[in-house]
C-alpha cells in the first residue's frame, strides 16, 4: 500500500502588531495549514513577518533600581546605577565583584521546543546589595553570588563509565526517550539495536531563587513593556522566539556526552565483514567544540585512542561549561515591574500554551500500522514499529500483533466556544486514527472552564487602569527601599497603603533596628533604619605557601583554622598554627607572621626502628624524645622540628627539682629530660580502606600515616582483626 506525499501550506497572516518600543517595528503571525507528511515538502519562509521601522517611545527603567544606586555594584546592566557617585567606597556592599565561572548562563531563557538556550531574561550581574560568597576549592578562590542565585556548590562529579542502554529497535528507543529523536531517519530495516552512553561532567550545581526575588535582564524587562495590553499573540509570540518559553530554576554546569550507536543486524549477519570504524551520533553539551569532532568516530581496533578523545574533551568542560540536568519554570512568571504587568501575565501565559500547540502532534495524519507521528517545525514523521518501515509505516506487519489492529488517538482541541451560563467549552476527537480493535483513547473529550478569568477579575481591580475602566485605582507605594545584605520576606506585586513587610538579613548577618516598613498614606514607605550587620569572619589573609584547613567563605564566631605547610616545609611561627574567629571579627592570633620556611633533614647515621624513639628539638631549645608517630603528626600540622643525634637516656639538667623547666621531670631530686616511651607492643587495630575492603590489622602508627597521606582508613575495631 502506498501513501501520497502531503505537502507543507501556510495560513494567511494575521493582523499587525503594536509597535515595538524596543525593535520599533511592526510583526504578523501566520499559522501552518497543512503540515508536511509522508515524504512532502516542508513549508519555506518564517512564521513571522516584520515591518520598517515604525514610531513609538522607548522605555525607561525609571526607579527600578533607584535603592541601588551608589553602592559600588553595577546593578543596572548599562552601569548608570554608580554614575556621578562621590567615589565614598564606605558605602559598598562588598570587597568582591567576581562571579562564578560562567554563572552568566544561569540567567538565560529556554526554548523548550527547540531545546536550545535563548536571550537573557534574568539580570546575573546584580546583587541586590548582598554580599554572599562561595568558595570553590577546585579553583582556590572565592566568588560572590549574584541575587538570583539562592544555592551554588562547587561539587565536582564525572560519570567515566558508560551507562549502556540497548534497545531493540528504533520503535523502543523513542519510546524510552518520549521525544523525537528519529527526526530524518530513513532507513528501511528495522532489525537494530541502539546503544545509548551517556557521560557527564559536573563542575557546580545550582539553584536560582524565587521569580518575586528575581531582577530581570534590561532587555527582557524593556521587551515586558513593549508587549501590547490586549491580547496580539503575534506579539507575545515574538517574545518567546527570542528570549524562550521557561527560566532556569536549577540545574548543574558541566558537560555531557551522548552517544546513539544504531547496528543493523540483518545486515552485519548477511554480508559477515568486519567493520573497523563505526560512526556514531552525538549530543555533546559543554567543553571545547574543536574536540568534539572526533567523539563522533569510533574505532573499534583502538580503544585507547576512543579513551583518549574522550578524555581531552572531559578535560576543556571546566573552561567551557553549559547547563546540563536543569529545571525549568513558565516564563511568564517572570512578569514584573512593568505597567500592567498582571494583564500582561496572564496574557503571556494564555499565549504559552497556544504557542507550545503549534508542535503539538495532532496536527499530523495518522500513520499506519500504530506508528507514532512526530512534528519538528512544520513537517511530520511516523516513528514505526518494529518489523514496519515506510514513510507512513505502511510496509509490513508489526511483529508478534494481529493485523489491521488500530490504537486510537486525538484530534486537536477545538477553540474554545462561545459562553453559555458563564462557562466555555472546548472538545476533541478519537479519530486520528479511530480505533479499530484497538485501545481507545486517554483522556477526557471535553473541557469547561469560566468566561471570566479570576485573574482578571482581580486585576480590574488592582490595575483599572489597564482595562480603560473609570475606576480609580487603589492607592499603592512602590517597591520596598532596598537592604542591604538583606531581603524581603514574602514580596509582591501591589503594596496598598497601609501595607507591610518584613525584613531578614542573610546568612552571617543579624539585624539592627526595626524589621518592619510600612506604606504609609503618602504613598512612601516608612521604615526603622534597619541594617544587616556581619556576623562572621572573612577568609584569613595569608601568605601564599600557608595551607589553611577547612577552608570556607565565611566564618562563625569561635571557629577555629589549623595553619600548615606543604610537603618538605614546616611553620616558622609555631604560635600560630592555629588561628580562631574573635566576637570583633578578626582572627586571634594574627596569622600574618606565619610563614613556611625549608623543613629540616636528619642527620647522616641516624638509624631508628620505627618502634624506637628519637630526639628531637621542637622550637629553639628544647629537646624531647619522641616516637617516630609522634614525629610524624607534628609534620602533618606543620610544627617545627629538628632531630637531633641519637639520645643515650635522660640526661641531668641540675641538682635540684626546685626549678624544672618544662620538658623535664624530677627524678632522684634531679631534673632530668622528659622520656616518652613507647608500649611493648603498638596496639593493633581492625580497619577497611573501603565500604566494600576486606578489613585489615594496622598498628596505630600504620593508621595515622596513612590518614597523613590523605588515605580515607575506617576503624572499625580497637582490637586485631579477627582470623
Amino acid at each position: 500500500m502506498s501513501c501520497m506525499h502531503v505537502d507543507c501550506r501556510w495560513g494567511s497572516y494575521g493582523e499587525w502588531s503594536e509597535c515595538d518600543g524596543c525593535s520599533r517595528t511592526k510583526v504578523r503571525t501566520r499559522h501552518v495549514e497543512v503540515y508536511a507528511q509522508f515524504g512532502g515538502a516542508p513549508c519555506s519562509g518564517e512564521a513571522t513577518q516584520h515591518t520598517a521601522m515604525c514610531l513609538k517611545e522607548r522605555m525607561s527603567p525609571g526607579n527600578r533600581l533607584q535603592s541601588l544606586v551608589c553602592n559600588g555594584d553595577q546593578d543596572c546592566e548599562d552601569g548608570l546605577d554608580e554614575r556621578n557617585c562621590d567615589g565614598d567606597n564606605s558605602q559598598y556592599s562588598c570587597d568582591l565583584n567576581k562571579t562564578p565561572p560562567n554563572s552568566g548562563v544561569t540567567g538565560r531563557g529556554y526554548n523548550v521546543l527547540t531545546g536550545k538556550l535563548r536571550a537573557g531574561v534574568i539580570n546575573t550581574l546584580s546583587f541586590g546589595g548582598q554580599c554572599r560568597k562561595v568558595f570553590s576549592g577546585d579553583h582556590q578562590d572565592s566568588y560572590r553570588l549574584p541575587q538570583n542565585i539562592l544555592r551554588y556548590n562547587f561539587e565536582v562529579t564525572v560519570e567515566n563509565e558508560d551507562s549502556d542502554e540497548s534497545y531493540d529497535s528504533s520503535w523502543s528507543y523513542m519510546q524510552h526517550i518520549q521525544a523525537n529523536a528519529l527526526v530524518g531517519h530513513d532507513r528501511r530495516s528495522f532489525h537494530k539495536e541502539l546503544t545509548d552512553n551517556k557521560n557527564k561532567v559536573e563542575l557546580a550545581q545550582f539553584q536560582n531563587s524565587a521569580p518575586q526575588y528575581l531582577t530581570l535582564a534590561e532587555g527582557f524587562w524593556k521587551a515586558l513593556s513593549s508587549l501590547p495590553y490586549t491580547y496580539d499573540y503575534s506579539a507575545y509570540r515574538q517574545l518567546f522566539e527570542r528570549y524562550g518559553t521557561h527560566y532556569l530554576s536549577e540545574g548543574k554546569l558541566g558537560g555531557e556526552y551522548q552517544g546513539l550507536l544504531e547496528l543493523d543486524r540483518q545486515a552485519l549477519d548477511s554480508t559477515r565483514n568486519k567493520v573497523n570504524n563505526m560512526p556514531i551520533k552525538v549530543k555533546v553539551f559543554g567543553g571545547d567544540t574543536a574536540l568534539t569532532g572526533a567523539l563522533t568516530l569510533l574505532d573499534l581496533d583502538n580503544p585507547e585512542a576512543n579513551g583518549e578523545n574522550y578524555d581531552n574533551w572531559a578535560s576543556s568542560v571546566k573552561d567551557f561549561p553549559e547547563v546540563i540536568d536543569m529545571k525549568l519554570r513558565p516564563l511568564y512568571e517572570l512578569v514584573k515591574e512593568v505597567q500592567c504587568a498582571g494583564l500582561k501575565k496572564v496574557h503571556l501565559k494564555r499565549a504559552l500554551e497556544e504557542y507550545l500547540s503549534e508542535e503539538h502532534p495532532c496536527h499530523c495524519g495518522p500513520c499506519q500500522n500504530n506508528g507514532k507521528p512526530l512534528l519538528t517545525g512544520s513537517e511530520c514523521h511516523c516513528a514505526c514499529r518494529p518489523g514496519t518501515s515506510g514513510h507512513a509505516c505502511e510496509q509490513g506487519a508489526v511483529i508478534g500483533e494481529q493485523p489491521g489492529v488500530i490504537d486510537g488517538s486525538w484530534t486537536c482541541w477545538s477553540s474554545w466556544g462561545t459562553c453559555i451560563g458563564s462557562k466555555k467549552t472546548r472538545t476533541r476527537r478519537c479519530e486520528n486514527p479511530a480505533p479499530r480493535n484497538g485501545q481507545h483513547c486517554i483522556g477526557e473529550w471535553s473541557e469547561v472552564k469560566p468566561c471570566e478569568d479570576p485573574d482578571i477579575r482581580y486585576l480590574q481591580t488592582m490595575e483599572p487602569q489597564c482595562f480603560d475602566l473609570p475606576v480609580t485605582p487603589p492607592k499603592t507605594c512602590g517597591a520596598p527601599p532596598n537592604l542591604r545584605n538583606g531581603y524581603i520576606e514574602n514580596p509582591r506585586d501591589f503594596y496598598l497603603v497601609g501595607n507591610t513587610v518584613q525584613y531578614s538579613c542573610i546568612d552571617g548577618y543579624y539585624l539592627i533596628g526595626g524589621a518592619v516598613a510600612q506604606c504609609t498614606e503618602t504613598q512612601k514607605w516608612r521604615t526603622e533604619s534597619p541594617v544587616c550587620k556581619s556576623a562572621t569572619c572573612g577568609f584569613p589573609l595569608l601568605n601564599s605557601d600557608i595551607i589553611a584547613t577547612p577552608i570556607e567563605a565565611a566564618y562563625q564566631i569561635g571557629h577555629r583554622v589549623s595553619l600548615s605547610c606543604p610537603a618538605g616545609s614546616v611553620l616558622y611561627a609555631e604560635e600560630v598554627s592555629e588561628i580562631m574567629c574573635s566576637p570583633s571579627l578578626q582572627w586571634s592570633p594574627s596569622p600574618a607572621s606565619a610563614h613556611c620556611k625549608a623543613g629540616p633533614t636528619p642527620p647522616p647515621g641516624l638509624k631508628c626502628k620505627p618502634w624506637e624513639n628519637l630526639c628531637a628539638r621542637l622550637g629553639s631549645s628544647r629537646t624531647r624524645e619522641l616516637s617516630l608517630c609522634q614525629l610524624g603528626a607534628l609534620r602533618c600540622l606543620g610544627r617545627s622540628f629538628e632531630l637531633a643525634t641519637d639520645c643515650d637516656g635522660p640526661q641531668e639538667l641540675s641538682l635540684s627539682c626546685e626549678d624544672c623547666k618544662p620538658g623535664t621531670v624530677c627524678q632522684e631530686s634531679k631534673c632530668v629530660s622528659e622520656r616518652v616511651r613507647l608500649p611493648d607492643r603498638l596496639r593493633p587495630l581492625c580497619t577497611k580502606t573501603s565500604d566494600d575492603s576486606v578489613a585489615k590489622t594496622m598498628t596505630e602508627c600504620e593508621v595515622g600515616a596513612r590518614r597523613c597521606a590523605n588515605e580515607q582508613v575506617h576503624v572499625v575495631g580497637i582490637e586485631a582483626c579477627p582470623e
